[in-house]
């Protein structure tokens, strides 16, 4: 062991440990407090070279997987998945299935940054979780709620306006889903430079796009109560959304017991989906 001093002299100051982080990457130094510290340290390295086949253990070498695969993302991982399912949903004319997957996206939304706050995360992994968090909302609040809207006109117009009908829904569609990328789009630029002034975000500008999943599933449940057709107002909600979406307004972001609003609103609006879950209008 390499040192320039002697520990048994007790003059431990200027000591340094050599520690392997990886075995592809040069000695780096520790100056520790105490003999006894230093041997700690060396332990917990060596303990954590654990194998991973996904490569998350940052002394690991890199996995046979590409990505990340810790805790702090599933919940990201989830809401795209719940997203593809309710696509099939809504293609199939189950439009209560696909709302319902919706809501569970906005869920998975809610408390995924939360998580991964909490997770002792790489500069590396702060940015793929940047960067995967607004491809996951383009998929679950841009072109989810877009499909939607296709599978709403598809099953529910008649016939002798499907032509011009079809047409409208493809443009407030297009609108709506370039609303949404623009708009994560700039998020995801100022949250990146917050990141790198190490400040937090106390306001939002525009919509986010998280709230389709509760604007939309309360659209549903008001329909279904007053015998509406969701086909006769889909388009013109999208289209007021997509305005809210990009629209230079500040909204204030909620942090921690807020969130429980959310909560308080879609958990009614959940329990009305699954009762009535099988209904069409």
């Amino acid at each position: 062991m390499e040192k320039n001093a002697s520990l048994a002299d007790g003059d431990i100051s200027d000591a340094k440990i050599p520690i392997l982080l990886d075995e592809n990457e040069p000695f780096i130094y520790a100056v520790p407090c105490s003999p006894n510290r230093a041997i700690k340290v060396i332990r917990r390295v060596n303990m954590s070279k654990l194998p991973s086949i996904f490569g998350d253990n940052k002394n690991d070498k890199p996995g046979v997987f590409i990505g990340h695969y810790g805790l702090w993302v599933k919940l990201t991982y989830i809401s795209i998945v719940s997203a593809v399912a309710g696509m099939y949903f809504a293609l199939g004319g189950n439009i209560g299935y696909a709302i319902f997957c919706l809501m569970v996206c906005g869920l998975c939304d809610m408390f995924d940054g939360p998580v991964a706050r909490l997770a002792k995360r790489t500069k590396r992994e702060e940015g793929y979780g940047i960067q995967l968090d607004a491809l996951a909302d383009i998929i679950s609040f841009g072109f989810f709620p877009a499909v939607i809207g296709y599978a709403v006109g598809t099953h529910y117009l008649s016939q002798e306006y499907a032509s011009i009908g079809m047409i409208v829904s493809i443009a407030i569609a297009a609108i709506y889903v370039l609303a949404a990328l623009i708009r994560l789009a700039y998020f995801t630029v100022i949250e990146v430079e917050l990141q790198h002034k190490n400040e937090r975000r106390t306001y939002y500008e525009g919509l986010p796009v998280t709230f389709v999943a509760l604007i939309i599933p309360m659209v549903y449940s008001v329909c279904h109560i007053f015998n509406i057709a969701l086909s006769a107002v889909y388009d013109v909600m999208l289209l007021i959304v997509s305005i809210l979406f990009v629209l230079r307004v500040k909204i204030p972001a909620m942090k921690g017991s807020q969130r429980l609003i959310f909560l308080f609103i879609g958990l009614p609006l959940a329990i009305y989906l699954i009762w009535n879950i099988g209904v069409t209008i």
